[in-house]
Order: C-alpha cells, then structure tokens, then sequence
C-alpha cells in the first residue's frame, strides 16, 4: 500500500509539473517620498455653505434652479514652496445631476438626486502674486488652463500667461466661488422637507 500511494503521488507531481514550470510570476513595490514640507488647507466660514430654506414652489418644475452663488476664501499655507495640488472627493458619490460637472448634494427618497453645486476657484494669489488655475484629468501627466474643480481632477497653480505647469508656492490665497443647482421639481418628491447635504473634502497632493 505504502508503495501504491508513493507512485500515486508521483504520477500527481509530473503532471502538474509543466503548468509550474510555466506559472508567471509578479512583483509588488510599495514606493512614496517622506517630504518635510507640510501644507495646510484651510475655507472661511468652516467651509459651509448655508442656502437657508427654499420653498419648493420657487423652484423650476422643468428645469434646474440655480440658487445664489456663495464665494468662500481658501487659503493653503506651507511650510516651504511647494507645487501642491488640490484633490477634491465627492462625499456624496453618485448623487450628482450632473457627474463629471459637479458635486452631488444627496439623495431622498431612496434614489431622487436633489441636484449638484460646482467649486470654481477665483482670483488666486501666489505668495502675494496673482496666478492662474490649473486643472488636470489624468493625475497631472498634462495639464490645461481651468478654473472649475471637477470630480475625478486635481487643480495646480500656475504663471499667468505662462506654461501650463505647476509653480512651487508657499501661500496661497483664492476665492471659491459656489453655485448650486436643485434638480428639477418634477424629478422629486417634495412632500416633505428635503435637506441639500453636499460635502467636499479637498485633499492636499504632494508631487
């Protein structure tokens, strides 16, 4: 028996031999850079924007309702000059009318989208000198002229009439100009109050 059992084995051995020889093989780095510089975001206000309450027979039945635009001041202090970039993350993922455009401002009723509101970035000045927007959608391999933050992009600043690329900065100063869109009343059930719960967390990206 002992004999039986050993050829068994070997036999399983040869025959799954070749696929062993021919498995793939694959390496996992784990990379970063520990910088000393630190920069830290800060929004006037708190950063909340407050709209107060809307009467839902002020908003349009059949298309958005844009309410008034709110203008915040943000400021980004570091410790040296550094080409920092601005991530913004949609805490409210997939709650946008507009994804790709704009930030969702939550959901009633399930899955009733009650809008979005966009984050444009106004009047930006670099260590006391005015700059200008930048904004990329593929993690800052290139980058264009644009002053709206978008989901899915990360915003950098650069020289006025310059080359589209990142410049180091130790303080920034800008506006942040709000604008806010309801969705269109016929798309929701407005029985009862609807609260707007949109949030943004604006992350600080080192390159």
């Amino acid at each position: 028996m002992k004999k039986y059992f050993a050829a068994l084995s070997a036999t399983a051995l040869i025959s799954v031999a070749p696929y062993a020889l021919a498995a793939s093989s694959t390496d996992l780095s784990v990379t970063g850079t520990i910088t000393p510089n630190a920069c830290e975001p800060k929004l006037s206000d708190g950063g909340n924007v407050h709209h107060g309450k809307i009467s839902s027979k002020d908003l349009n039945k059949d298309r958005e309702t844009k309410l008034t635009d709110k203008t915040l001041q943000l400021t980004v202090n570091c410790d040296s000059p550094i080409a920092f970039r601005l991530k913004p993350i949609d805490n409210q993922p997939g709650s946008s009318t507009e994804p790709g455009l704009g930030f969702g401002l939550g959901k009633i009723n399930g899955d009733e989208k009650l809008g979005y509101f966009e984050a444009l970035l106004r009047r930006p000045m670099a260590d006391g000198v005015l700059a200008r927007a930048l904004r990329s959608i593929n993690n800052g391999d290139t980058w264009s002229q644009g002053s709206d933050m978008l989901p899915e992009s990360i915003s950098a600043f650069g020289v006025p009439g310059g080359p589209a690329t990142p410049i180091a900065i130790k303080d920034l100063v800008t506006d942040l100009l709000i604008s806010t869109y309801i969705a269109r009343a016929d798309s929701l059930d407005l029985t009862n109050d609807a609260a707007l719960d949109g949030s943004v967390t604006l992350e600080v990206l080192y390159p």
